[in-house]
């Protein structure tokens, strides 16, 4: 199972009092239900392909209005083997158009229904159910979204997500338009908004546990890249020391070169620090980490110079 729809399957339960359902209910309303007259009488459909959704409308459909209803599936292709499920309300269709001013001005009519904080969640609660999707935290990419045909739905969408002090933005999308969300900790308080707590706390333990592995991974590579980094540079210094050797009298080495020069033959692989711990073991002196890099780099152009023929 997606994790959109694992959060999908919780919302379905998340309980409403009556003003909670009419603002779930006028979600549902405006972005999947379609208005038609067949046969000389009104009817309103509402689509979906997820059964639980199916389900949570026709209760609502029901409680608030206990209006008759029909159930009709069809495959959504030949090649799909999902089925589209369409609620057909039959009855009180004139007064549920009157309600909620779909044929006028339904805007207006869902900033009514949506005034308080506990609406306004419902209401995303049920959009989200209608056309949110929501990546599976592991994944690289953080981003959630819902999906609507019509721009004044997503801007009013968008109204309401932000009036909880998220940054939702809009953008174009094939048939319609789209409110999203794409830092971790928006989704997450997005989520705790709309009622998913449980998958909030998915989301959240695997998030952390992923940026959590990232971080190690990251100190592990710089880690690595450290160590080669020091491996190609104590390479390069016993090759300064043989050069020097070779061209160089050992009485017309400062006596402090030659102890660095020792002590990188005596210990070839040896980072800085631990070369710091063997010139004090072996020499019982205490040196710096700037003292051992300036000894270091003179070895470095002594060699240089020993090449370009100035020594």
């Amino acid at each position: 199972m997606s994790f959109a729809r694992t959060v999908k399957e919780e919302l379905v339960s998340v309980p409403a009092d009556s003003h909670e359902q009419l603002a779930e209910f006028s979600a549902f309303l405006n972005l999947s239900t379609e208005f038609h007259i067949l046969d000389k009488k009104k009817m309103l459909d509402f689509k979906t392909n997820n059964p639980t959704v199916a389900k949570r409308f026709l209760q609502l459909t029901r409680s608030l209005y206990q209006a008759e209803t029909s159930l009709i599936t069809q495959k959504l292709n030949k090649l799909n083997q999902r089925q589209s499920i369409i609620i057909r309300i039959l009855s009180k269709v004139e007064d549920i158009i009157n309600e909620h001013g779909i044929l006028e001005n339904p805007i207006e009519n869902q900033e009514l229904t949506t005034e308080t904080p506990e609406a306004k969640r419902a209401y995303l609660r049920a959009a989200f159910l209608c056309g949110g999707s929501i990546n599976h935290p592991k994944t690289a990419e953080y981003h959630l979204e819902i999906f609507a045909r019509d721009a004044s739905q997503i801007v009013f969408m968008q109204s309401l997500i932000n009036s909880f002090e998220l940054n939702a933005k809009i953008t174009k999308r094939r048939n319609g338009f789209i409110v999203y969300l794409k830092d971790a900790e928006g989704i997450s308080d997005c989520l705790q908004i709309m009622g998913a707590q449980n998958s909030q706390f998915q989301f959240e333990d695997i998030r952390i546990k992923r940026d959590f592995n990232n971080s190690i991974n990251r100190v592990m590579n710089c880690e690595i890249a450290n160590e080669k980094k020091a491996i190609v540079a104590a390479n390069q210094q016993l090759k300064d020391i043989e050069l020097i050797e070779k061209y160089i009298p050992e009485t017309q080495i400062d006596v402090k070169i030659r102890q660095i020069m020792t002590l990188r033959k005596n210990h070839p692989d040896a980072s800085l620090k631990e070369l710091i711990e063997h010139y004090e073991e072996l020499f019982h002196d205490i040196i710096s980490k700037s003292g051992m890099n300036h000894r270091l780099i003179k070895i470095k152009q002594m060699a240089q110079e020993i090449r370009e023929g100035r020594s």
